[in-house]
């Protein structure tokens, strides 16, 4: 047990380091750019972590996540442009809507599992990305919604670069603390319980529908998170973001990086944005490339890239044991 607590605390130290190594990037000649591709990738790691409690934890296969994301970034996007961008703000009103949204959608969704959810949940997407494109007065339709100023905290509007990056980077921290002390939980262990099998749970007394309810409903605040901190970022949103192929991007990013353990979601989405980025300036057909990228890395580390450091990590101290 000794052994155990020792890991574990060096385990917090490295992951302590690393974020303050991610803080320190704008002051160390990090070029503007790499920053900017930093943080929208740490925007899509919050939402890929959330993807994760669905996936990762409660077995809930979702191809309409993208759903959460879009309609916080309207819905704080709108608000930031036409009444206050403060931040605080704009975020207390996305994930008011969101989180009413999740509570009717979900307590459906939730009401089936497998691929009938998978099913519903990318009709629930599709359903507001046709709301986004008709809906003109409001979301501008297939043009967008632009003009949205950069947030403000405390009366002090945050610049793009180095400002909203450690907003971002802030946001991060904040909400894999959040989601790691959540699955650590008695309910955690509870999804465990589901995702292995949802029938002897129910058998041993788990409410499992309103577990995965309120899983679903948690799943899109965080999302809805990302979403607001992308609007902010983009300084405006499309129906493209509720779009079904947003939705398989983030999942991407959580198989790529590694399922169940929400440090691989960060990994993922750190890796797919910067891959992406790479193969879009040297191959034309740049999704060819990254779809070789993603099946090798699928086959050859089944866990994930975060699979690799976690068992290259086990494996030191099984050695110093």
């Amino acid at each position: 047990m000794q052994h155990v607590a020792v890991r574990d605390t060096w385990a917090k130290v490295l992951l302590a380091l690393a974020i303050l190594l991610f803080a320190t990037l704008p002051f160390l000649g990090v070029p503007p750019f790499t920053i900017t591709l930093l943080t929208e990738a740490l925007i899509l790691a919050i939402w890929a972590m959330s993807l994760d409690l669905l996936v990762g934890y409660a077995g809930l296969v979702t191809f309409g996540h993208a759903a959460a994301f879009g309609l916080a970034g309207y819905a704080a996007g709108y608000f930031a442009r036409e009444v206050s961008n403060d931040f605080f703000f704009a975020l207390l009103v996305a994930e008011a809507v969101v989180g009413i949204v999740a509570l009717t959608t979900g307590f459906v969704a939730t009401r089936v599992s497998g691929i009938a959810f998978a099913i519903l949940s990318l009709c629930i997407a599709q359903v507001l990305f046709q709301i986004a494109i008709v809906w003109r007065s409001v979301t501008q339709g297939m043009d967008g919604l632009v003009g949205v100023p950069l947030p403000r905290i405390l009366g002090v509007t945050l610049g793009a670069g180095t400002p909203f990056y450690l907003l971002t980077l802030t946001c991060v921290v904040v909400a894999y603390r959040a989601l790691s002390r959540l699955v650590d939980s008695p309910f955690g262990k509870t999804l465990r319980a589901i995702r292995s099998s949802e029938d002897r749970a129910e058998a041993i007394g788990i409410n499992v529908r309103l577990h995965k309810w309120i899983a679903f409903v948690i799943s899109w605040v965080f999302a809805g998170l990302a979403g607001t901190l992308m609007v902010f970022m983009k300084a405006g949103t499309t129906p493209m973001s509720l779009h079904w192929s947003e939705s398989g991007n983030v999942l991407v990013m959580g198989i790529l990086g590694g399922i169940g353990t929400l440090l691989g979601p960060v990994v993922g989405a750190i890796s797919f944005v910067f891959l992406r980025d790479e193969f879009t300036t040297r191959f034309s057909a740049w999704q060819l490339a990254f779809g070789l990228v993603f099946v090798v890395v699928v086959l050859a580390f089944p866990t994930g890239l975060a699979g690799i450091f976690s068992r290259a990590w086990n494996s030191l101290w099984r050695a110093r044991s």
